[in-house]
């Protein structure tokens, strides 16, 4: 993973980094304590707590004031689900940016009232899962996306140092969230330079968030924005977080944050109680403190301000945790389950191509059809042949491409086990798949064929979604915009590579150079050395840029050729640029043999295809010298 640099110089970020920090404890806690009223206090809205800043504020700061006199660092916002889409439950959608203003103004005034030079408070916006979730299909990215701005605006106008993402369920909703922080800082003339972000998923007791994403997935998704910190919050107690924070620890390069409830829930005559005491919970979360590197710690539900004093009373004088020691996880991509790795130890990167409209007469024919169910299974089918990336193009005249992404993706995300490579030549279709994607994607693909206007566009689109990026050997030339040379090759990955990362922030792990799979099989002389060309040209690229990935459309190179003859020279080729360091090719995996079930003689013929070994002798046929027409027959 890598720290998108720099995450923030903010007071808080100065804090975080130099000593460990405490957050309060349960806000719904600490309200249901209190003797409230449904028609007075809620007006009617009964659990809608967010509308006690606006009719109990004096209840609200004195809650928070109950954890900083204890000695709390931070206390979060009354701004759970201060946002359109929650509030709109209660028809209260209109007041979610005044009720997140005030949460802040709130909060910041209790923080005030209890800083010092030695030891500031700090005042963090919190922002809940809400009720309705992207991947479960209860609303969308624009209109969750609009929901979540308006409350971040309020938060940063009411005064907060930091975003807190919390209590997260699907990884949708975070990137959402995250895009939404973004977008207010940028409309307020600030960035997270200025407030920071802090993301906390809920795990739950079956191991995984509400929908079946992993840790390691979460992480692998979020890690190339601009956050602050990861951690876990809610669901369980501290003991049932440890195997989770156990893994951050080890591969998470930012701070981690830690907030259990005060033990699993139990229902004590019809009541929820929490079981651990303060003396217990604060004896919990001292092992992290001593074995692991966590430097951020709360309280969720069921801890009071007592739980607070005891783990103050821990912390005390300890240091922030260093985060340079780890070993970083290797670079992925995921499903919305779980991460699968760029770079597999026994394999190239098997990216299943059927389920593409331009090269699938069966996928084709079940879009015409929307015989969705089908689609469905045909991606399943390429997981059990081997594949581990899933190539889906529905690119098809006459039909409406980003309603058909849609609807393809939603049922794929939950129902296959593998991330997507998301690919088109429409803006509109890539963007339409993306935003229903929980996982982290592969865009395919970018190039300069119109310009660096829509090589950025593609780029801000891979940024937005924290997704990684297929780039193609394609530039302006109007008399050779393909690379057909290694040279060219070369020289537009290095500019496509160098415009990535320096102008968007993209990593150079997350980029996907194809250099272009030509056909060898047309028996034009200006085709017979594209294969030579891509070997060389993937040979050079691999050692100028040692972290990219590199891919191809790998049943190109025989296009025209009869069946046995494709699989012969695919299998072969495929195995002279994984030499070279390709990692990755879209292929029918089902269809690529392994060398040591291909005749020698076919092996043979299909090199000198390959490279270019023609019999050139007087007399001589101008086909692969040895057993001529085994490969081309």
């Amino acid at each position: 993973m890598r720290s998108p640099d720099p995450l923030s110089s903010s007071p808080f970020a100065k804090a975080l980094a130099s000593r460990v920090l405490v957050l309060d404890g349960a806000m719904g806690t600490s309200l249901y304590s209190r003797d409230l009223t449904v028609e007075g206090d809620y007006c009617g809205c009964e659990n809608c707590t967010d509308i006690l800043v606006d009719t109990r504020p004096d209840v609200v700061q004195e809650i928070h004031e109950s954890f900083l006199e204890v000695g709390c660092d931070c206390v979060e916002t009354n701004s759970f689900g201060a946002n359109t889409l929650v509030l709109g439950e209660f028809d209260r959608s209109e007041y979610a940016y005044e009720y997140s203003k005030r949460s802040a103004e709130i909060a910041r005034a209790a923080c005030d009232k209890y800083s010092t030079v030695e030891k500031p408070r700090f005042v963090l916006g919190s922002m809940g899962p809400g009720t309705k979730l992207i991947t479960l299909g209860n609303t969308d990215w624009p209109t969750m996306l609009s929901s979540y701005r308006e409350q971040a605006k309020g938060l940063i106008d009411g005064g907060v140092d930091a975003f807190l993402i919390e209590t997260c369920q699907d990884l949708l909703q975070v990137k959402c969230a995250i895009n939404a922080c973004l977008q207010a800082l940028e409309e307020k003339g600030k960035t997270t330079d200025d407030i920071p972000i802090m993301i906390s998923v809920t795990i739950e007791q079956q191991g995984t968030m509400l929908i079946g994403t992993s840790i390691e997935a979460a992480a692998a998704a979020l890690a190339g924005y601009p956050i602050i910190s990861l951690g876990l919050n809610c669901a369980t107690g501290p003991t049932e977080m440890a195997e989770h924070i156990h893994w951050l620890d080890k591969h998470w390069d930012r701070s981690i944050m830690v907030m259990p409830n005060a033990g699993m829930p139990v229902l004590v005559e019809g009541r929820t109680e929490y079981p651990l005491t303060p003396t217990a919970f604060a004896e919990a979360i001292k092992k992290y403190l001593d074995t692991s590197s966590v430097g951020i710690i709360g309280g969720c539900c069921g801890t009071t301000p007592e739980h607070m004093r005891a783990v103050v009373e821990l912390v005390e004088g300890r240091s922030a945790p260093p985060r340079d020691e780890i070993e970083p996880a290797a670079p992925s991509c995921t499903s919305l389950y779980a991460s699968t790795e760029y770079r597999q130890d026994n394999s190239f990167l098997i990216v299943g191509e059927r389920c593409n409209a331009s090269g699938s007469r069966k996928f084709k024919r079940l879009l015409e059809e929307e015989d969705w169910d089908s689609i469905v299974a045909m991606a399943k089918q390429q997981v059990r042949e081997g594949s581990h990336v899933l190539d889906l193009n529905v690119d098809y005249a006459g039909r409406d491409n980003a309603r058909d992404m849609r609807e393809v993706v939603m049922r794929l995300v939950r129902q296959v086990d593998a991330p997507l490579m998301i690919d088109s030549t429409q803006v509109a279709t890539l963007e339409a798949g993306l935003s229903c994607a929980p996982g982290k994607c592969i865009i395919n693909s970018a190039n300069f064929e119109d310009g660096e206007e829509k090589f950025d566009e593609i780029c801000r689109l891979a940024k937005t979604y924290g997704a990684a990026l297929v780039i193609g050997t394609i530039d302006e030339d109007p008399e050779a915009a393909m690379a057909r040379t290694a040279d060219r090759k070369v020289e537009i990955a290095t500019r496509a590579i160098e415009r990535a990362m320096q102008v968007h922030g993209l990593a150079q792990s997350d980029l996907f150079i194809d250099p272009l799979v030509l056909p060898i099989s047309t028996g034009m002389d200006d085709d017979r050395r594209s294969a030579l060309e891509l070997v060389e040209g993937t040979r050079r690229i691999a050692e100028a840029f040692p972290e990219v990935q590199i891919t191809c459309g790998l049943s190109n190179v025989s296009f025209g050729l009869k069946p046995a003859a494709r699989q012969v020279l695919n299998s072969v080729f495929l195995d002279e640029l994984v030499k070279a360091g390709m990692t990755s090719a879209i292929v029918h995996a089902s269809k690529i043999l392994p060398l040591a079930k291909i005749e020698d003689d076919q092996k043979r013929v299909a090199m000198h295809l390959v490279y270019d070994k023609r019999d050139t002798s007087v007399g001589g046929t101008g086909l692969p010298k040895a057993d001529e027409g085994v490969a081309v027959a």
